[in-house]
């Protein structure tokens, strides 16, 4: 009993490893293709492919466990089917990578800022609770955007206001 334990917790910490390498290697990859890196991360996948290896040649008892590390390799292998494609269209000229115009990325960004806190200010008002100024509620939203990007990439995320037991709380949501 106490082995299988063991190897549990050996597998399950495997996973959590797996499932990092992945979004990191994701994160890394979206750099590339957006100009931001020279090189395409090939070693860290090169490395990620020899664990997922030796994970699958593993016995995973655990139905659950097993299930996981099988999501986890989809995951991985379509990425790298999307990755393969992506470097093909770049090496014949047909990606292109899309560039935002950074007047209009400012002017929604503060379209979205003043939503938020417009609804920010009706659950305050149903919870019967003080609106913090605009400029506090902007601040925070924009270092939630920017924790987000550091932690998942360039990643679109969407804030909403909900009434959490009579109490205003912002949430974020990513959009894939």
């Amino acid at each position: 009993m106490i082995k299988s334990r063991d190897d549990r917790t050996q597998t399950e910490t495997h996973l959590v490893e797996i499932e990092k390498k992945i979004k990191e290697l994701r994160i890394r990859y979206e750099q590339y293709f957006a100009g931001v890196e020279k090189r395409a991360p090939l070693k860290e996948r090169e490395a990620l492919e020899r664990l997922l290896r030796r994970m699958n040649q593993r016995k995973i008892m655990q139905t659950e466990l097993r299930y996981r590390f099988q999501n986890l390799s989809s995951s991985f292998h379509s990425y790298q089917g999307m990755w393969d494609r992506i470097q093909r269209e770049m090496d014949e000229g047909r990606y292109h990578r899309q560039k935002i115009n950074h007047v209009d990325q400012q002017d929604n960004a503060k379209a979205e800022v003043e939503k938020i806190y417009l609804d920010y200010q009706n659950v305050c008002r149903q919870c019967q609770r003080p609106v913090p100024q605009r400029a506090k509620l902007e601040l925070f939203i924009n270092q939630q955007r920017e924790n987000i990007r550091k932690k998942y990439g360039n990643v679109e995320c969407v804030f909403r206001i909900i009434n959490d037991n009579g109490k205003p709380k912002i949430t974020a949501s990513l959009k894939r």
